[in-house]
């Protein structure tokens, strides 16, 4: 069983993709937001710089949470760069 990875703005664009399933079963350790972060930083450079910037932005199934919320089978994760505005 697996999530829902969304992907958004500059991230979508950097990585080329937008949305995709992501199977828990890559994981060895505890399901967290930390842990799939970890997990997909293991693609590659891109991903790497990408998912680990400051600031980014993490919601698990329409709500931000921390990266130590716990995901589970069936959630969206949706990762977002870094607002500015004013």
């Amino acid at each position: 069983m697996g999530i829902t990875i969304k992907l958004f703005s500059s991230l979508r664009e950097v990585l080329g993709e937008s949305e995709f399933e992501f199977s828990l079963t890559e994981l060895d350790s505890a399901v967290t937001v930390a842990a799939v972060k970890s997990a997909l930083s293991q693609r590659g450079a891109s991903w790497q710089e990408a998912l680990n910037q400051p600031n980014l932005v993490h919601a698990l199934n329409h709500k931000v949470v921390y990266t130590d919320a716990v995901v589970a089978a069936g959630d969206e994760l949706a990762f977002f760069p870094p607002m500015t505005g004013g």
